[in-house]
């Protein structure tokens, strides 16, 4: 394998991408084809310009700064926003994001917790992409929402 198929290979975002119909072929050695590699890296790169937070939410160095940072700049409301490729919020981005911290996912919660339950295109909640790919962000979530509804 490649490096960047070692990468992406078997993530949330690489199954999304093979949905999109951009997967990689292989040759006879076992190895991604030039041609599919450069297919598959520009859609990495360009897939989410139209959803700009829900982008920086996968980004593998997402912080909690850059999650404050960027709700400071667009407001609140940007949280709650869905993307018209995948009907995600940032949340379900964050979520399956396995380099965000908990800390970075549980400020986003914080924002607005009912998107916790929002469904996206693959009818799946942000609690389903935190389990199978972010241990520690699914924890921030189940913890986040135990406080939301203690303080209730």
């Amino acid at each position: 394998m490649d490096d960047v198929e070692t990468i992406i290979g078997e993530t949330a975002i690489y199954h999304i991408a093979e949905n999109a119909g951009v997967a990689y072929e292989y040759g006879y050695d076992d190895h991604a084809t030039e041609e599919s590699n450069r297919r598959v890296n520009e859609w990495l790169i360009r897939h989410m310009d139209e959803a700009p937070f829900q982008k920086l939410c996968c980004n593998s160095s997402i912080t909690t700064k850059h999650i404050h940072d960027y709700l400071n700049e667009h407001g609140d409301d940007s949280a709650r926003a869905i993307d018209t490729i995948h009907g995600m919020t940032p949340l379900h981005m964050l979520s399956m994001n396995p380099h965000a911290q908990a800390d970075s996912i549980a400020a986003l919660l914080d924002v607005n917790v009912e998107v916790v339950f929002c469904l996206d295109g693959q009818r799946k909640i942000s609690l389903d992409y935190a389990r199978d790919y972010n241990v520690g962000g699914l924890l921030a979530l189940v913890n986040g929402l135990c406080n939301h509804r203690n303080a209730a």
